[in-house]
């Protein structure tokens, strides 16, 4: 069987120089590649080592539809490790990022919380010890 990896994770962006800006400043992203595509901007941004690749509406393209911050099937969300959970949301609250869900205990040594990233996307920070 092969093996499989995460190689990146695409975000759609109703403004992409507001959303880069926010991850560059709330997680310490790193771009990697500026360019455009299909009549987009994009942007290949590097959080820790894994790619994040952001644009907006592509030539030919429907509107996308509005994020949400409802639970729905698909991908739901995706999430982040943090070492110091207390840390993380004291850090993103003196950041003015919205707390949607404040740490809780989900079993023994893993807190988890969740925080709203540009165009609703839901963040989840977990911490494992």
């Amino acid at each position: 069987m092969q093996n499989y990896r995460c190689d990146h994770i695409h975000l759609k962006s109703s403004n992409v120089d507001e959303t880069i800006k926010w991850y560059c400043n709330i997680f310490g992203a790193e771009i990697t590649f500026e360019g455009e595509f299909r009549g987009s901007k994009v942007y290949y941004l590097n959080i820790n080592g894994m790619t994040f690749i952001v644009f907006g509406k592509l030539e030919g393209e429907e509107d996308p539809v509005p994020g949400n911050l409802k639970a729905k099937y698909g991908v739901e969300h995706f999430g982040f490790e943090v070492e110091d959970m207390d840390k993380a949301i004291k850090e993103l609250k003196d950041k003015k990022v919205n707390i949607l869900g404040e740490p809780i205990t989900v079993r023994p040594g893993q807190r988890i919380a969740y925080i709203e990233g540009p165009d609703h996307v839901r963040i989840e920070l977990t911490e494992r010890n």
